[in-house]
């Protein structure tokens, strides 16, 4: 009766001594067991699929490690290769046929002595699942299929296994995968699901298959084969098989696994870390009957898991300040460092350093492969603030001397919470737009240097200013016609320095004066009558600079000197030598001799009286003096003194 075993058959078979077949009988029947694991190299915490292969009562085991077709065979016609080119098989290398010519590809198994029934061949057989030529290529063709078959007369005929259509012993197999032929027969596997369809049919996978041998097949001298009839050419309807068994188990079989598990396949394994550094561990399977048994192991190497554990030399950035990441983990330099600066890929263990080309929150990750394991990814985040752009606008750049210069803060973005100027002069200011008085005139270089609350620092330096210097403002007067009263007023201002000139001149003349106001450096002025009048010159330089000055204008007329005599008293010995007239002129001097031409009286303040009562009857000479606008007016004559 067929039988179907699950198992899981893994990828790696890490204890062989390479393919045995071994011929036994009834009599001497045998145990043997291979161990396998898979992975072979774990990381800590990782799980590890155990398996075995094997059992009691084993005529062939045979699984193409050694990279030949291996013992208990007798023939093939199938030339086959060992090198995996189609991917990995269920453990180590396996059987791949496909780049033989023959029309028929065979492997023929030696005689079996299978007498004693009970006996059944197991195996793991895929099909090529490539549609196009090569070692790869897909059976595509209802005849292209692969049969297993047996013959008890030397191999003068073959019979195909019969029995119900045989699924697959392993997990997936809830459908059957292919069609046989005739129905009732299970050793032929009809290549169905042809791709580039995607293959939905589990033939074209590696799935472990378990045939009975037949009651009528079951002679002390039977051959099996693996069979494929009929093939496109070389290169075509590849196919592989590997872990080939023929067994006749002679009593119950006992499983026992040194941590604890009794059957060939037992649960997976979790293989926990010890500490930083890598060790092995070691199973122990044995199978065995009432009469035999076989013991086989398997070590597999555990690693530790890396850390990715590292350091930022800062939290906080400015612009496009370096950072530097230092890996301060477990792994060696050795190892795989997959780095990520926000979004920028890095590799090796570094010290590395990155610049941030933008502002913002930039993350800083790190993953760390060694030996095959793989560490979390340890993230840490940095703040990138923007460095301020300084912007400064003097209010005005050019400006006269004592005038006031508002320097506009105009920085962008407005994080900035210290500044310091440098005006040029030797002075400072740490306000955020400040006013400054320049002394002295010249150019000037200001430096502004703004800084955020984290350090981040713009300059601006050389900043041109220009103070200007101011006019000396001075007004020269020349009379033109005394008796007119007409007057030429001449600008006498200096301009400043040597890069300076007068460019603008405002006369102010006042009431009474004819024109009233002026804009020529020279001016010819009339004034209407005598009195005292202000002239005012405001002057402006081609810096725009200006000064003012004024000057007072006395008019005034003279009269023929006059002498005034007696007094009222009808003595005549006060006199006035009237001159000129009442509060007009200042600074009167006059100076009294006697006939001897002695000075006898003096006074620089004459007010139009002199009293001459302390002096004796006589005749007296005077000297009247004063500066008018022509010039200094000195008048004389003799005066008597006479009493009664």
């Amino acid at each position: 009766m067929y039988k179907i075993f699950k198992s899981k058959l893994l990828a790696i078979l890490l204890l062989t001594t390479g393919a045995l077949a071994i011929n036994i009988n009834q009599s001497n029947a045998q145990c043997q067991v291979s161990a396998n694991a898979f992975p072979q190299v774990v990381c800590a915490g990782d799980a590890v699929t155990l398996s075995a292969t094997g059992g009691c009562g084993l005529l062939m085991m045979n699984t193409f490690d050694n990279g030949t077709i291996g013992t208990g065979w007798s023939s093939t016609a199938a030339n086959p290769v060992f090198t995996n080119p189609c991917g990995p098989g269920p453990s180590g290398a396996h059987l791949w046929v496909g780049t033989t010519s023959s029309q028929t590809r065979t492997l023929v198994t030696i005689d079996y002595d299978v007498s004693i029934g009970n006996c059944s061949v197991n195996w793991w057989m895929r099909y090529g699942e490539i549609s196009s030529s090569g070692d790869c290529e897909d059976p595509d063709q209802p005849d292209e299929g692969v049969h297993l078959q047996w013959s008890t007369n030397n191999g003068a005929t073959w019979t195909d296994f019969p029995g119900p259509n045989s699924d697959p012993v392993g997990p997936n197999s809830t459908t059957p995968p292919f069609n046989t032929t005739t129905p009732g027969t299970g050793g032929y596997w009809e290549p169905v699901g042809v791709p580039p369809s995607p293959p939905t049919q589990s033939v074209y996978y590696w799935h472990e298959y378990d045939s009975d041998v037949p009651p009528i097949a079951s002679t002390s001298s039977t051959k099996f084969r693996f069979a494929q009839l009929t093939t496109s050419n070389q290169g075509f309807d590849a196919w592989g098989i590997d872990e080939v068994e023929i067994k006749c188990p002679t009593g119950n079989l006992t499983v026992n696994w040194n941590h604890g598990p009794t059957q060939l396949n037992p649960s997976a394994v979790t293989l926990p870390s010890k500490g930083t550094s890598s060790y092995d561990t070691c199973f122990v399977v044995t199978v065995s009957d009432t009469i035999n048994s076989a013991t086989d192991s398997v070590c597999v190497t555990v690693n530790p898991i890396p850390d990715s554990d590292f350091s930022l030399s800062d939290s906080n950035l400015c612009g496009n300040d370096p950072l530097t990441a230092n890996y301060t983990g477990n792994a060696t330099s050795g190892g795989i460092y997959n780095w990520d600066f926000g979004g920028t890929s890095v590799n090796g263990q570094g010290p590395h350093t990155h610049n941030f080309s933008s502002a913002g929150q930039k993350n800083v990750s790190l993953v760390v492969q060694e030996n095959g394991c793989q560490s979390t990814k340890t993230t840490k985040t940095v703040e990138v603030h923007p460095y301020p752009s300084v912007n400064a606008a003097p209010n005005p750049m050019e400006a006269c001397l004592n005038d006031t210069i508002s320097f506009n803060n105009g920085t962008q973005p407005d994080s900035a919470t210290t500044w310091k100027w440098k005006f040029g002069d030797g002075n400072t200011s740490s306000q955020k737009s400040p006013a400054h008085l320049y002394t002295a005139a010249g150019t000037y270089k200001v430096d502004l240097t703004a800084t955020t609350a984290y350090g981040c620092s713009d300059s601006l330096s050389g900043l041109p200013i220009t103070i200007n210097p101011l006019p000396k403002a001075s007004i020269d007067t020349n009379w033109i016609d005394y008796a007119n009263n007409e007057l030429e007023f001449n600008d006498a201002s200096q301009p400043g320095n040597s890069t300076s000139s007068i460019s603008n001149w405002a006369w102010s003349f006042g009431g009474g004066a004819t024109p009233s106001s002026g804009s020529s450096s020279s001016e010819n002025v009339t004034y209407s009558g005598q009195g005292k009048y202000t002239t005012t010159l405001i002057v402006t330089n081609n810096h725009g600079c200006t000064d003012t000055t004024d000057i007072g204008i006395t008019i005034y007329k003279l009269k023929i000197p006059n002498i005034i005599t007696p007094n009222s008293d009808g003595y005549n010995d006060v006199f006035k030598i009237q001159a000129i007239e009442d509060g007009v002129l200042e600074n009167v001097s006059l100076v009294i001799y006697n006939r001897w031409g002695k000075k006898v009286f003096e006074t620089s303040n004459y007010q139009n009286d002199w009293d001459a009562d302390n002096l004796a009857d006589g005749t007296y000479y005077y000297v009247l003096s004063f500066v008018s606008p022509r010039g200094e007016e000195k008048f004389n004559g003799t005066i008597t003194v006479l009493r009664k």
